[in-house]
């Protein structure tokens, strides 16, 4: 990849909230544009990969943007089996500077970015990996995520 941009992830209490804190910068040099933070999904990797989360409609983080702009725009990647390398669904938030935020992605909102993924509708029954991107242009990034769950609506 190349890319320039450069991040840290800590573990912090951020207004009264536990949270990771991803804080750095996305650079668009050499091909660069995105830090993440992310994590697998499996809760025994010995038995499976993969989390179904086909009983839920989507996921929900607990969020503060606390970087330099007053609103900034963030994506929710997920991986799914299907994904290759570089390959996930995503979907995109935006969040205003200051305050905790609960945001609601249902499955609906992921589209597929990469090799096969345009044509291949996202098969939540085998996630592998979510994370949480800064990306697609030059930021500064101070983002933390106190929480991140399946959500159904009752």
């Amino acid at each position: 990849m190349g890319g320039k941009s450069n991040g840290s992830l800590s573990r912090e209490e951020i207004e009264g909230k536990s949270a990771n804190v991803l804080r750095g910068h996305v650079s668009l040099a050499n091909n660069g544009g995105f830090i993440q933070m992310a994590t697998d999904m499996a809760l025994d990797p010995s038995v499976a990969l993969t989390v179904d989360a086909s009983d839920f409609d989507g996921i929900e983080l607990d969020v503060l943007h606390g970087g330099s702009m007053a609103k900034e725009s963030f994506n929710v990647h997920i991986k799914n089996s299907d994904c290759l390398t570089t390959a996930s669904y995503r979907a995109t938030f935006d969040l205003e500077k200051g305050n905790w935020l609960t945001i609601r992605l249902p499955w609906s909102e992921f589209s597929g970015h990469g090799p096969g993924l345009s044509q291949t509708p996202m098969n939540i029954s085998i996630i592998r990996r979510i994370g949480v991107v800064a990306i697609g242009k030059e930021m500064d990034v101070c983002l933390a995520l106190g929480g991140v769950r399946f959500y159904s609506v009752i």
